[in-house]
């Protein structure tokens, strides 16, 4: 995988290797870098050598369970989300790990990891991002086109100028995009 493509990391602690090989191999087709750890043991040595965007965590492991490795790194100040993951969770456990710091807690299998994943990692990128130059008392035109030009410079860079990747990201018809980065005065060439 190409560093520059990668959308983002994901640590999956699981010891069911089937599961956690279906997840990689679903994440790794849209461009997600995933690392797979099989134990509590594992996972902390890669924690300590690589970072990551998201940790998805089984909750029945051998050795150290997943909930007390929850709780050990959220008391250490482990600033990843942390989404938890059991097929035979009872209410109680769901609770304890949200309370402990979890982000979310999911039910094994997972069919809808896609829009999972994305969901979690732009909620976090909106909260570690400073929105920067724009002039909040500016019109909201004028401050909507600040984003909008940023926007897309952004995504144009990060996908290589390909227009096409840019509208998907944007949700936007091509020929909408098109209109729209000329009217902010983009170049689709050189942003």
């Amino acid at each position: 995988m190409n560093e520059t493509n990668i959308i983002g990391r994901i640590l999956i602690i699981d010891d069911e290797s089937i599961n956690a090989e279906t997840m990689m191999d679903t994440l790794e087709d849209v461009n997600y870098q995933v690392s797979l750890a099989a134990n509590a043991q594992q996972a902390k040595a890669i924690i300590q050598e690589q970072d990551f965007d998201l940790v998805m965590m089984d909750v029945w492991m051998p050795g150290q369970d997943g909930m007390s490795l929850l709780e050990e790194w959220i008391q250490a100040g482990f600033s990843t989300p942390i989404v938890m993951m059991s097929g035979h969770a009872e209410h109680k456990d769901v609770v304890k790990a949200i309370k402990i710091g979890a982000v979310d807690f999911l039910k094994k299998p997972l069919h809808d990891i896609l829009p999972l994943v994305r969901r979690l990692l732009s909620e976090r990128a909106i909260e570690s991002n400073d929105i920067t130059g724009i002039d909040f008392d500016a019109p909201l035109k004028v401050a909507r086109n600040i984003f909008e030009k940023e926007y897309f410079n952004h995504h144009l860079q990060q996908n290589n100028h390909n227009i096409a990747a840019v509208a998907v990201l944007a949700g936007l018809e091509r020929t909408t995009l098109y209109r729209k980065l000329k009217d902010l005065g983009i170049d689709k060439n050189k942003a």
